[in-house]
């Protein structure tokens, strides 16, 4: 007879192996539940990084087509639709600004996926406000698409950017794109 079985009647040990395999058991559910919970909440920062990429990549088809007409290799009512696209998107951005750049989303969170900095979470007040900034230079920016020449459309789209995009975010709080 084991020394087990010399303290505990056999029904007591067969108790004591039951509970202790639905502990095992249990513990090893949570466990899984957490890896699950890790993984689901990675798949949603993952999700969001893809959006904004998407959103961002959608802006600059706009620009494109505004950059065209101002190339002369593209036309205008393109360019103003496009102009008024970007006009849309960033009243959008404002809206969605919470589920695009949620934290826990920069380079430093997931390195080669996106070129957010982390900064940006700690300037989230200044960050949160260049949509509407942004916003009233593409208004402006509509109406010189509108009326002007190619060459001054081409100026006022670089001037607006340089202002806007590059001058309130990607600036300070994106990591140089790689060609």
């Amino acid at each position: 007879m084991s020394i087990i079985a010399s303290h505990h009647s056999g029904g007591e040990l067969m108790k004591n192996l039951a509970y202790k395999g639905i502990l095992a058991a249990g513990v090893a559910v949570l466990l899984a539940a957490g890896t699950v919970g890790v993984d689901a909440q990675q798949g949603d920062k993952l999700a969001s990084i893809k959006a904004r990429q998407d959103f961002m990549k959608d802006q600059q088809h706009a620009v494109g087509a505004i950059q065209a007409f101002a190339k002369g290799t593209g036309n205008r009512q393109a360019a103003i639709d496009a102009a008024n696209k970007l006009v849309e998107m960033s009243t959008e951005m404002s809206a969605k600004f919470d589920t695009l750049f949620p934290p826990g989303t920069s380079s430093t969170d997931f390195p080669g996926k996106t070129n957010a900095k982390p900064e940006l979470w700690q300037h989230l007040d200044e960050v949160k406000a260049a949509p509407a900034k942004l916003h009233a230079a593409e208004v402006k920016l509509v109406e010189v698409v509108k009326t002007a020449d190619a060459a001054t459309v081409g100026q006022a789209m670089s001037a607006t950017y340089r202002q806007s995009c590059n001058g309130l975010c990607h600036d300070s709080y994106r990591l140089p794109l790689k060609h």
